[in-house]
């Protein structure tokens, strides 16, 4: 059985009007260097170091304002104020403008969540204690 040799495919002829560019390849990003590392690295630190300090101030506002509150209100009033402060927390990071490539810009608002997340449910605890020592010093018979 004898096979055929492959066809080759006819060149075909840009149409006119269109776009020459539309067929060439998608073009690379440029590689990162050593300083384009370091600003991405510096800018991230201040991401996280700013997602802890809000989830310490978000706590302790959970708790101060949800103190004279109903306890079921209290827990849905932190966490929309942790939720508020986390979203605020995005807003200020994309005002530092990190130079971060296009495939990582989940990094700038998943950096630091459970640390805010940890800090904040540590400070609501805390400070929620503090308040109400008085009723925990109370003797149960």
């Amino acid at each position: 059985m004898a096979r055929h040799p492959k066809k080759k495919e006819p060149e075909r002829k840009p149409e006119q009007g269109a776009d020459p560019a539309k067929d060439l390849p998608p073009t690379q990003p440029p590689p990162v260097t050593e300083d384009d590392e370091t600003k991405i690295k510096k800018g991230l630190d201040k991401v996280f170091w700013l997602r802890v300090g809000l989830g310490i101030l978000a706590g302790t506002i959970a708790a101060m304002v949800g103190s004279p509150i109903e306890v079921t209100q209290r827990m849905f009033l932190g966490f929309g104020i942790m939720i508020v402060l986390f979203i605020v927390s995005y807003v200020i990071a994309k005002g530092f403008r990190v130079p971060l490539l296009p495939s990582d810009k989940r990094k700038l608002a998943t950096t630091g969540y459970g640390s805010y997340f940890l800090m904040f449910i540590f400070s609501w605890i805390l400070i929620n204690t503090i308040i109400h020592a008085d009723i925990s010093s109370l003797v149960v018979h």
